[in-house]
């Protein structure tokens, strides 16, 4: 059970009730809880579109950074919400299921990624832990530029600060977990 109201769209006041319309990304409870302040919800789904469209990273590869945080915070909300994002923007099932079984020495043995792969998910999986080392740091660094970097560490902040208003607020999942270890 929530510890907040899940907020109806209706309820919103009128200037704030395009956030939770078909048009943006509908009335999920992360959002219906965020709402309980329709100012911060906005600011909040500013910054996060902001932070998607920002820098060079693919949608697959922010998929793989956010599947990787939820994952190292064993966040279920995120988890679930990503799975089919992460689906949609060419993620295979084999692939989810290996950020599901966690980082193993830094995702370094994960078959089926590429070095790249492999970087940006040792760095979420240690940003997430709050582990982010000189390797792990100069390891993405290899693989890309100082601005999109940058982005990275934005992207996954925005991930972690999600997944700890989830877990403190206790926003329910929409419907039965889709598990870490995900099928069709």
């Amino acid at each position: 059970m929530a510890r907040v109201p899940l907020v109806d769209r209706e309820a919103f006041p009128e200037e704030y009730q395009y956030l939770l319309g078909e048009d943006a990304l509908g009335e999920r409870n992360v959002f219906r809880a965020i709402g309980n302040a329709p100012p911060v919800l906005q600011s909040y789904m500013r910054y996060g579109t902001t932070l998607w469209e920002a820098g060079e990273l693919t949608t697959r590869e922010r998929e793989l950074l956010i599947l990787a945080v939820a994952r190292a915070l064993d966040s279920e909300y995120e988890w679930h919400q990503h799975v089919d994002i992460g689906r949609e923007a060419g993620l295979t099932d084999e692939e989810i299921a290996a950020i599901g079984r966690g980082a193993d020495e830094n995702f370094e043995n994960c078959d089926g990624f590429d070095d790249r792969d492999r970087a940006l998910l040792a760095y979420a999986d240690a940003f997430a832990r709050g582990e982010v080392t000189d390797t792990i740091h100069d390891g993405l660094a290899e693989f890309c530029e100082t601005s999109t970097l940058t982005g990275v560490a934005m992207l996954c902040s925005h991930y972690v600060a999600t997944a700890r208003a989830l877990d403190a607020l206790a926003v329910p999942l929409e419907g039965p977990f889709v598990g870490w270890q995900p099928e069709e």
